[in-house]
């Protein structure tokens, strides 16, 4: 069995730029920084940062990364009308079955979604929306919060 060598780089980059935002949020003074912004903002603001700032810079940030996501997936997705719905839908679906505000939620809501649509996709065609929304509504059902979610 043979599998495209292009798969496998993008697995590579996706664990390295996963790797990396969990070393940069949990290891960094700025990722600190961003974490107690998200917490109380107000504290942090007290001590002098400029959280506005820092949140923009974020957002840049962010705003790279699902450019980087676009260039390094468009081979494979291409474009069409109503491709923007599908990757929305799955990154609300991502968000919710991981939880807010937690990398390593995204991470495993991730794979447990990618997982369950592409078996779906393939054992269940005709019910392939239905198969994105089973795990949110499972996992909303247990854990109103996601799979990590913070309080």
């Amino acid at each position: 069995m043979t599998y495209p060598a292009y798969r496998l780089f993008l697995i590579a980059c996706g664990l390295v730029v996963a790797a990396g935002l969990w070393l940069f949020i949990e290891k960094t003074t700025l990722g600190a920084v961003v974490r107690a912004g998200m917490d109380d903002e107000e504290m942090v603001r007290g001590i002098g940062i400029n959280i506005p700032l820092v949140f923009t810079g974020m957002f840049a940030f962010g705003a790279g990364l699902a450019a980087l996501g676009g260039v390094l997936g468009a081979p494979l997705l291409g474009l069409f009308p109503g491709a923007d719905f599908e990757i929305v839908l799955l990154a609300f679906v991502v968000v919710t079955v991981g939880g807010l505000g937690s990398i390593a939620g995204a991470f495993w809501g991730a794979l447990l979604v990618g997982l369950l649509d592409n078996f779906g996709n393939a054992w269940l065609p005709q019910l392939s929306l239905f198969t994105i929304f089973v795990p949110m509504l499972v996992v909303l059902a247990v854990r109103p919060k996601g799979l990590m979610g913070r309080a």
